[in-house]
């Protein structure tokens, strides 16, 4: 039996209200969203530096890790709003294993994970490990900004 292929999977979980940085301006006080940080792991150094271009242009501060440990290390440093993980990441442990690490660790993180190879049991096994989203690849930019946008 095969299984079915998905382009992108979203667990239904209430919405949250964004954060916002009150600022004053000659005009009146002004509503800024509060900077986000996102944390981005995948193996292909070329789709980091496009996803760390493409957020940073929408006013996110990204971190960008090619493999786990690198990823777990800034997790001991700091905590993330969001984390956009492989599933396959090469050699050594994957992005089910950092999508178990990352949520014991930053209990309140929102977690999409991406592969090229998306299935049913996959998918399924990234919901419940905590999963917020799942994305197909290539990943297309603009749903991956509104699921951003939609988690926090």
């Amino acid at each position: 039996m095969s299984e079915t292929t998905f382009r992108s999977a979203e667990r239904k979980s209430p919405g949250e209200n964004q954060e916002t940085v009150t600022g004053s301006s000659a005009g009146g006080v002004a509503q800024f969203p509060a900077r986000r940080s996102v944390l981005a792991v995948d193996d292909e150094e070329n789709f980091l530096t496009l996803l760390n271009w493409f957020l940073t242009q929408r006013g996110y501060q990204v971190y960008t890790a090619s493999h786990v440990d690198e990823a777990l290390r800034f997790a001991r440093e700091r905590t993330f709003d969001i984390a956009l993980l492989d599933i396959k990441l090469g050699s050594g442990n994957d992005g089910m294993f950092l999508l178990d690490e990352l949520t014991q660790r930053l209990p309140g993180i929102k977690v999409i994970m991406m592969t090229a190879y998306p299935t049913v049991s996959a998918i399924t096994r990234a919901f419940d490990k905590g999963a917020s989203r799942f994305l197909t690849k290539p990943v297309d930019l603009q749903e991956l900004s509104e699921a951003i946008k939609t988690l926090l």
